[in-house]
């Protein structure tokens, strides 16, 4: 099957990428993990017989691609879940200013990204709240990492989530001096909760651009 899915994507990758680095098209790969009895396999199950049958010719990296790619296809993961940071959205904007500036914004308004009444110390281990507002429930969390002016990293939970999601801000600078934000939400509790994050940072990167002017 040397060209017939090679218009074939997964997971944001083409038949024809996977094809160049491992030697098979994505539909190969489907129609040999299904031979080999995949289908009732969960995902540590299916990389390790990736790294038994091809050893020389998929990384790791590669194993994982095509462990969760196979996943996906045969209705086992959703797009948005990995294996080990469960549901998972980022979203990214870019700002006319410096990164020095930017932080300062979002460190010294903290509602703006976080929502109105957001109550937190930047500083690793406190603990911070956010208000039920605005169709919003109440959210609590924890500081984890500070790196000022390039990273942020907290915890985020909603009072009606079993367990906290991973928050991570980053800043950016490119070449031509703007700055990219960008938000990355893991462990999220499922698809809805995953589509219902993406349009939150969204709408949270948007007054974060909008004020940085």
């Amino acid at each position: 099957m040397a060209s017939g899915d090679d218009e074939l994507t997964m997971g944001r990758i083409s038949s024809g990428a996977v094809r160049a680095a491992t030697g098979r098209g994505w539909a190969e790969w489907l129609e040999e993990l299904d031979a080999a009895g995949a289908g009732a396999w969960d995902h540590r199950q299916i990389v390790a017989h990736l790294e038994r049958q091809a050893p020389t010719v998929t990384s790791g990296w590669w194993r994982q691609s095509i462990a969760v790619a196979y996943e996906q296809a045969r209705g086992k993961r959703v797009v948005g879940e990995t294996a080990d940071a469960g549901f998972q959205v980022g979203v990214q904007r870019s700002v006319g200013a410096p990164a020095a500036e930017v932080w300062e914004l979002i460190t010294g308004r903290p509602d703006l990204w976080l929502g109105a009444g957001a109550s937190i110390e930047f500083v690793e281990g406190a603990h911070y709240e956010v208000p039920a507002g605005d169709g919003h429930p109440r959210v609590s969390g924890e500081v984890r990492v500070v790196k000022p002016g390039n990273r942020l990293r907290i915890t985020w939970q909603p009072e009606a989530w079993a367990a906290p999601a991973t928050l991570q801000l980053t800043l950016t600078t490119a070449p031509s001096g703007r700055t990219a934000v960008s938000a990355h939400l893991e462990k999220l509790p499922d698809a809805a909760a995953r589509e219902a994050m993406r349009a939150r940072w969204r709408a949270a990167l948007e007054r974060i651009v909008a004020a940085a002017g």
